[in-house]
């Protein structure tokens, strides 16, 4: 029974990895069957080019849109954002440094089928955030700078109170109509990445394979470390010693559910109870952990950033000083942002191949290191929302208070 559990909850996944690796297969070994089957994977990859804009624009503006109503409570809020920003940029310099450090590309190098144009690599960071009309926003090409009119959308939409809340609940709609269309589009998804990356694969040496084993076991092991000592480090500066012991004594049923789930959503009700048990304050749990499940995504920025590291390498580009800072700046978004778009399965994969203008081969690679490392991943997501849960309550002090019908003692709350 517990063997059906696991295919249920990672049946996607799996169906996926199995999809590429008979692709990888087919490419290595019959490679004039992989050029034929070519256009199937090309017109999957093209569906989710088309539908890429719009997915960004309503998904961002209208989870950015309902963020704003809660701006009474706008100190949490802000701590939410600012403690999971550098909950994102930890882990991303930690898997960098280690990617950098122990080349799991060990100088394999992808064979490209046409030409690449990395702008000799030099990245024009007012470009890259930035465009200079409003047309600009709808080419995926800009895709970061479509994610920042976004925020800047939904913040004014949540600010303009009724006429707000009547384009907030249109938004609500659309994008409901959105994610029905990339449901639809993920049906072929196997068949369609599978396709892609036999042909992708017919040009390659086999031992580009082993090059997944060892970037996929490097994130293993440094997820496993940052679990252990990021957790702890978190923990002491919320409230030393107290605070770590309360952390180790009742994180274990929530990662193991991240890890049984590989689901941040469906580990909420257990970090809740978590939260509780560790005796974090109710009124700033149930409004914390909600929010961070969606926008605290440390594993996720580890993921973006061992992606990033191992493409350049496999390519056999330069990983410059710029590439690294915008590395670093993508990953966050990736963590803060991108991945919690509902539904957007390989949005990550779209956004970081558009953002630094590589080719679209190296989308089927970025969705193996995914699916490989997405349950650790999660493990992190949800344990740190605990952890950022204890750092906002440290931040929140009693600066903020809460009036409700019945108004609770304040040594009550403690």
């Amino acid at each position: 029974m517990r063997l059906l559990d696991v295919f249920t909850n990672y049946r996607s996944s799996i169906i996926l990895i199995l999809a590429l690796a008979i692709g990888a297969m087919v490419g290595i070994y019959f490679p004039e069957l992989a050029h034929s089957v070519a256009p199937i994977g090309n017109i999957f990859i093209n569906l989710l080019f088309m539908i890429v804009v719009p997915l960004v624009s309503l998904s961002v503006t209208s989870s950015i849109a309902s963020m704003t109503d809660l701006k009474k409570l706008g100190i949490i809020l802000l701590a939410v954002i600012l403690v999971s920003a550098i909950m994102a940029i930890i882990p991303s310099l930690t898997m960098i440094s280690l990617a950098t450090l122990f080349n799991p590309a060990q100088g394999v190098t992808l064979t490209l089928s046409e030409p690449m144009n990395t702008g000799g690599g030099h990245m024009d960071f007012v470009k890259m955030l930035t465009t200079n009309d409003f047309v600009g926003l709808l080419s995926k090409s800009n895709i970061l700078a479509l994610v920042i009119m976004s925020i800047i959308a939904g913040v004014a939409i949540g600010q303009s109170g009724e006429h707000g809340r009547k384009v907030a609940a249109m938004l609500h709609s659309l994008n409901v109509v959105i994610m029905k269309i990339v449901s639809m589009i993920m049906i072929v998804a196997p068949i369609g990445l599978g396709c892609y990356f036999a042909s992708t694969m017919a040009n390659q040496d086999p031992e580009l394979l082993t090059s997944f084993a060892r970037a996929i076991l490097l994130f293993l092991v440094t997820a496993l470390i940052y679990f252990i000592f990021g957790s702890t480090f978190y923990a002491a500066i919320a409230g030393g010693r107290p605070a770590i012991a309360s952390f180790w004594r009742n994180v274990f049923p929530s990662a193991a559910t991240a890890l049984g789930t590989s689901s941040s959503l469906a580990s909420l009700p257990v970090n809740l109870r978590s939260a509780q048990k560790m005796g974090l304050k109710e009124e700033i749990a149930d409004i914390c952990l909600p929010l961070l499940v969606n926008i605290n995504k440390g594993g996720a920025a580890m993921t973006a950033s061992l992606k990033i590291v191992f493409i350049y390498a496999v390519l056999g580009l330069d990983f410059t000083p710029e590439v690294f800072f915008i590395t670093l700046l993508l990953a966050t978004l990736y963590a803060v942002i991108v991945s919690g778009v509902p539904g957007g399965a390989f949005l990550g994969e779209i956004f970081i191949v558009t953002s630094l203008g590589l080719p679209m081969e190296v989308i089927p690679m970025l969705v193996v290191i995914g699916a490989t490392t997405d349950a650790m991943a999660t493990v992190i997501n949800v344990t740190h929302d605990l952890s950022a849960t204890q750092l906002i309550e440290k931040i929140v002090g009693k600066r903020l208070t809460f009036h409700t019908d019945n108004d609770k003692d304040p040594a009550a709350l403690s």
